[in-house]
């Protein structure tokens, strides 16, 4: 049995839609603060928690429109529906989580997966008390989702079937000690209260406690003590219920024993066990859901038992059919080294067949460690209610699936960005976060992740920075004369935003109209010297956000801009050399005549070959300082580490000399996202 959905509808700041949230095994929920996680695992507890309390519906858990003020409301309706499935049975296996549910159990197909509808309907109406009157039921919905549900489709749901279900809700603002003793303490007290103790071991526990408190008595110390206790106390009260007192070391009975045992840990630098209560909170946090995924594994275990040897089982426990382990920013109070750790352990208790996990989060070292696909990102909308999207991937038999996805995992901050900068590589990340921060401050207050995800792969980052709402800009490498580069790049940028839904009789105007299918295809043949019509697409191109390093990368722009910066972080026996005669000298002391030697030029041709790569042209297209320039792109940038060449540049010059020469591209862009940022 597995929860595969949770349904909301004017749930606090879910609204006058209904909203659906997929569920896996392990689900993961993030967004900014105050968009609805924290309610979606309250709807989760409001139906099924251990705890009374918890089940209470608040005239707080109704959604509120936007602009509405709560005291003019009249009426408000709202639901919490649950469907759970049971995928054994498709899959030829025994589940024997069916039986309590078994008459209400939905079949859509011959050949479909079984399940069950539950949901909570709540009505609050305005009444002379400060909450209102709130009336609430929960009932099985027997029709199928896609059916209209009548009256006749509802039945009352009893609470003894729906305790089958647990959920174990951690808050992200928790008093570990607390919950040690309420939530985990009660699930363990269960537990050891349902042992089955033989009389035997019984009797020698009861002996043994008498034993020990005839010892503590005859301590002359404790009959003092006793004795005043005793004799002061009928001072005060002689009702005969209560007339005698005295201090015991423990009770005679096991039950009362049972409820004060401790958990200690050993050992310890003093020499004395731990207690729960003297952990630091971070470990008191682990242990927490440590203690939790024992006690799911020793059910498993009871389960085993009544299977094999009913007769002589352990437990005498009525054991829940599913647990849904709900913890909130279970980053809190936990050491960044440890946090692998815990997600491997919350990984763990999903794969149980008796547990399921959800978490939410807002750091991204959780989240990189979770898979794409069980990613819920929640977000609020202008009306201040929620939506959630699901991560949009290529198909898995895309060749490109496996690289967006380890991409997605390596870069989670893009999740929790306000803007996205989508680079080519390492170097965007590097130079844009570098230029930022001297033109607007720390690019992390400005809440901008630059994301170096390969531009071949762009359109399906695009779809899914789309999908989540969240904006982005786009600087690609404009390749001139490389394959596929120039006219090609433009028309693989224009291809992948009808892809994403531009319109194209806005995105592939004209003077005359509307390009017709034919010329666009042929648009990447057009000849590199069209520079006029080439300019003009590149600055249609900016108007939806994507830009390029032009001619050939970032790398060259910023060499082109910082030539001589560059050639200063070289040691004296550094630079790229050259033999003219009989010498090798550095190419950055020839003179003009040696330039003009023939040798110096067949270096040029060869280095401009080697810029433009297998396939690319002859540099026709670039300036003669250009191609002299590809001498020096090739030894920095094709012979050396990238983004330690530009980390060693940009760390040796200084701000007025940074910002007097930054490319054009740049400062379009950055102007582009401060617009961006302030709408």
């Amino acid at each position: 049995m597995r929860l595969s959905k949770i349904k909301l509808f004017n749930f606090r700041c879910f609204g006058e839609e209904e909203h659906i949230i997929a569920i896996d095994d392990l689900t993961t929920f993030i967004g900014s603060n105050s968009t609805g996680k924290t309610a979606a695992l309250a709807a989760l507890n409001c139906m099924f928690s251990e705890f009374t309390s918890d089940r209470n519906i608040r005239r707080s858990d109704f959604y509120v429109p936007k602009n509405t003020l709560p005291e003019n409301m009249t009426e408000q309706k709202m639901y919490i529906e649950a469907v759970f499935e049971f995928k054994n049975i498709r899959e030829g296996e025994e589940d024997d989580s069916i039986p309590p549910f078994f008459e209400h159990v939905i079949v859509d197909t011959p050949d479909g997966i079984p399940y069950i509808r539950v949901r909570l309907d709540a009505t609050w109406e305005k009444s002379n008390t400060i909450e209102g009157a709130i009336d609430y039921q929960i009932r099985y919905i027997t029709c199928p989702e896609s059916a209209e549900i009548e009256d006749k489709d509802y039945v009352n749901a009893q609470r003894r079937d729906l305790d089958k279900i647990r959920v174990i809700y951690v808050p992200a603002v928790r008093d570990p000690s607390k919950q040690l003793k309420n939530t985990s303490g009660a699930m363990m007290y269960q537990l050891i209260n349902s042992i089955n103790w033989k009389d035997e071991r019984r009797n020698n526990i009861k002996s043994k406690i008498e034993e020990l408190n005839s010892e503590f008595e005859a301590e002359q110390g404790v009959k003092i003590l006793n004795e005043s206790l005793d004799k002061r106390w009928k001072n005060y009260d002689t009702h005969e219920k209560y007339k005698n007192v005295a201090l015991k070391f423990n009770s005679a009975d096991i039950e009362t024993s049972i409820r004060r045992a401790d958990v200690v840990f050993s050992p310890t630098e003093t020499g004395n066990d731990y207690t729960v209560e003297q952990m630091s909170d971070g470990l008191k946090s682990l242990f927490y859901i440590s203690l939790i995924d024992s006690i799911l594994n020793i059910e498993n275990t009871i389960k085993k038992e009544i299977e094999t040897n009913s007769e002589n089982i352990s437990f005498n426990k009525n054991l829940p059919v599913l647990t849904i382990m709900a913890v909130e920013e279970p980053e809190n109070h936990i050491a960044p080294h440890l946090l692998g750790r815990l997600v491997n352990n919350l990984k763990n208790i999903a794969d149980k067949n008796n547990a399921q996990t959800i978490i939410t989060s807002h750091s991204a070292s959780i989240v990189k460690r979770i898979e794409p696909s069980q990613v819920r990102y929640f977000r609020t909308d202008n009306n201040g209610c929620t939506n959630i999207c699901n991560i949009t991937l290529p198909d898995k038999t895309d060749e490109q699936y496996k690289y967006v996805k380890e991409a997605i995992k390596a870069y989670p901050e893009l999740y929790f960005a306000k803007l996205v900068i989508l680079g080519e590589g390492d170097s965007e990340e590097l130079i844009l976060s570098k230029l930022w921060e001297k033109y607007n401050g720390n690019i992390d207050l400005s809440e901008i992740s630059i994301v170096p995800l390969g531009g071949r792969h762009v359109n399906h980052f695009w779809r899914l920075l789309n999908n989540l709402k969240i904006p982005y800009i786009t600087l690609l490498d404009f390749d001139q004369e490389r394959f596929g580069g120039g006219w090609g790049r433009i028309h693989y940028a224009l291809s992948q935003l009808l892809k994403n839904g531009i319109d194209k009789n806005e995105l592939l105007k004209i003077r005359t109209g509307v390009m017709t299918d034919e010329n666009f295809n042929m648009m990447s043949q057009r000849n590199n010297s069209d520079i006029e019509n080439r300019d003009a697409w590149l600055r249609r191109l900016e108007d939806y956000n994507v830009y390029f390093s032009n001619p050939l990368d970032i790398d060259f722009l910023m060499l082109e801009k910082y030539e001589n910066f560059y050639k200063n972080i070289l040691e004296n026996n550094e630079g790229p050399e050259i033999k003219i005669g009989e010498h090798m000298k550095k190419i950055k002391d020839l003179s003009n005549d040696e330039k003009s030697n023939q040798v110096f030029q067949d270096r040029i041709f060869k280095d401009v070959r080697n810029a433009l790569k297998e396939k690319g042209g002859n540099g026709e297209t670039y300036s003669e300082v250009q191609k002299e320039l590809m001498i020096w792109y090739n030894y920095f940038f094709l012979n050396r580490g990238k983004p330690t060449t530009h980390m060693l540049m940009l760390s040796s010059i200084s701000d007025e000399a940074l910002k007097a020469a930054v490319p054009d591209v740049f400062t379009r862009i950055f102007d582009k996202a401060k617009s961006m940022l302030e709408s």
